[in-house]
């Protein structure tokens, strides 16, 4: 009878102390407290009043300094160092100029000496921590736009930001939406469905990337529930140096692993939490080539795994980096120290040897121009220039090496919507979709049909299967589009009142996507709706006054409905102030009626 009263005493001794285990025990399968739904991230200002001398030191990396507002503080432009772009496919200037403390980039043209075309941009917030870039956003009511200018720090010259060369020049419209801003800054405020609209906008990769949300952990350190980290883990917050190795790369994976990054079905950006597998939420792919050792720049995690250093040594990023220190502010040797300690070379060659120079050197990346980064493939580095990059293999799952056929499926989609428009990848997309079941990929075989302009497919898809039902298991995103592009195929066989529906269907979800709402305006003037559609196309304006496209519109309904030349003049002039490559408006400008 003892024996059970002092094993109660135990458990109850146990339970009372705080939900802690021993540090020694596993706790990969423990759920964190900030693991809940509906814990609230409080921001690292929070977390500066209890760990300021680590947030000091983290503010010095460059994760710290990844997103900041545009101040001449942060750039490194100024009025000594401002060079002047010219995109020669384009014939556009660009030239960065300080007002009032205020960084804009200013757009022209011209033609022999007369400037006949001038465009100025406010530029908000600085992207890139100034190691290598410093590249310019805007936002305007909340929509953020990235500008064509960017400042390679390393090469100390402005060029086109990654993306806009070889005609490519998308000028002020680039929309950055949650997949991009989520690694390059801490978790915004995001108007779901908007595809690029923040109602609040954090200034750099804070503390809760890698340790979570901080809500609970505040309010228990608050409440006087101290634990005593050195004894038990204090499982209110992730510290990731008490995961196992593997998590710990989860967290790193999240962000340095560049590619084609596909979602699972009914997961956001903004879900994967550290102490998690990312697989669970989302995959990268990265296309392989036969001979080819080119990198991304974000590329750590890919070329980390090739090495023995990784498949034997278990060597992850944390092994070298603390994140929390800047690497310049490290000593010169710290990393072939690291190297040392595994390798036991002999002291007296201990600091003549460079390890990193052989076995990690700098290159270019294949993505951004003038810059150089380390190639996490530690491994002895053989130079073969009379290689050339040979056949496509396929794209490769960096992230989990038993990808789903849907998983497949979509990163073909993906990389050929967003990065390569080789019909190829629409042929493996389409081969990995027939292997699911149509329950699970019904948006995916809508996507596939519209890449491939074949809407005669989605029509029959859309009146073959209740659509509704179909959607249940994904995001409110991707029901958007899927009613966006079963709309998008009725316009084009002229059904207006079904593309009508599916249009508004897609409002209904997603009501503040200027995309959506500008096709909808269309059709509406299509079905001789015209003050629904003016009502609409001035509401588009005032979420975004720089949409050109609503400004024409305006125009010919002004034209031709109410026949006020003026007021159509003014929205035309307007359109292509906004964009002076805007043909039709510029034809139309130019015509007799005018």
């Amino acid at each position: 009878m003892n024996h059970y009263i002092f094993l109660a005493f135990i458990v109850v001794l146990f339970s009372c102390n705080n939900g802690t285990l021993n540090r020694y025990e596993s706790n990969d399968t423990v759920i964190y407290h900030n693991h809940y739904d509906n814990i609230k991230y409080v921001g690292k200002d929070v977390c500066k009043t209890c760990h300021v001398e680590i947030y000091d030191s983290y503010m010095h990396t460059g994760m710290g300094k990844s997103f900041s507002i545009a101040n001449n503080i942060k750039s490194v432009i100024d009025e000594y160092n401002n060079p002047l772009i010219y995109d020669t496919i384009s014939d556009l200037y660009y030239q960065p100029l300080w007002i009032n403390d205020s960084l804009h980039i200013l757009e022209f043209r011209l033609n022999n000496e007369d400037t006949v075309h001038k465009y100025l941009q406010k530029i908000d917030y600085i992207i890139g921590s100034g190691h290598h870039t410093n590249s310019h956003l805007y936002s305007i009511n909340g929509y953020l736009h990235q500008v064509p200018y960017t400042f390679y720090t390393q090469s100390e010259i402005a060029d086109l930001p990654p993306g806009y060369e070889s005609g490519n020049n998308t000028r002020f419209s680039r929309e950055i939406g949650m997949e991009c801003i989520s690694c390059h800054n801490a978790y915004p405020s995001y108007v779901k469905n908007s595809t690029n609209k923040y109602v609040s906008m954090p200034q750099g990769i804070d503390c809760e990337r890698c340790h979570g949300p901080g809500e609970v952990h505040v309010q228990e350190k608050m409440s006087g529930n101290i634990i005593d980290t050195s004894k038990y883990i204090d499982y209110s917050i992730v510290n990731p140096s008490k995961l196992s190795s593997e998590l710990q790369f989860e967290i790193c994976k999240r962000c340095h692993l560049q590619g084609t990054t596909v979602l699972k079905n009914g997961v956001e950006w903004d879900d994967f939490l550290p102490g998690k597998k990312l697989s669970d939420y989302m995959e990268t792919f990265v296309p392989r080539y036969q001979n080819d050792e080119s990198f991304i720049m974000a590329s750590h995690v890919d070329r980390l795994q090739q090495s023995d250093c990784h498949k034997i040594g278990g060597v992850n990023c944390t092994s070298c980096h603390n994140p929390h220190k800047s690497v310049t502010d490290l000593e010169d040797n710290y990393f072939n120290k690291k190297c040392n300690s595994c390798h036991n070379l002999c002291e007296e060659n201990e600091l003549n040897i460079n390890c990193v120079s052989c076995h990690m050197p700098k290159s270019g990346s294949s993505d951004i121009p003038h810059v150089t980064i380390t190639d996490h493939n530690i491994s002895v580095h053989i130079e073969e220039n009379n290689l050339e990059k040979g056949k496509f293999l396929g794209l490769y799952c960096v992230n989990n090496q038993d990808p789903t056929d849907l998983s497949k499926a979509k990163a073909y989609l993906k990389h050929f919507e967003a990065f390569n428009s080789n019909l190829l990848f629409l042929d493996s997309a389409i081969f990995f979709l027939e292997r699911t079941d149509i329950t699970i990929s019904f948006p995916y075989y809508i996507q596939y049909h519209y890449l491939k302009k074949d809407y005669k497919e989605i029509i029959k898809l859309h009146e073959s299967f209740n659509v509704n039902e179909y959607l249940n298991i994904f995001t409110d995103e991707v029901k958007s589009f899927v009613y966006f592009r079963i709309a998008e195929a009725y316009d084009y066989y002229n059904f207006l009142d079904k593309s009508y529906n599916n249009y508004l269907l897609a409002l209904n979800i997603s009501p503040e996507n200027l995309d959506f709402l500008i096709k909808t305006a269309v059709i509406e003037i299509k079905m001789s709706n015209f003050e629904i559609a003016k009502n609409r196309l001035e509401y588009i304006i005032e979420l975004n006054p720089n949409f050109e496209k609503a400004y024409y519109n305006l125009a010919m309904i002004y034209l031709n409905v109410e026949n006020n030349i003026k007021k159509s003049n003014f929205y035309l002039e307007r359109s292509i102030y906004l964009n002076p490559d805007y043909k039709i408006a510029k034809e139309m400008l130019n015509s007799d009626i005018y």
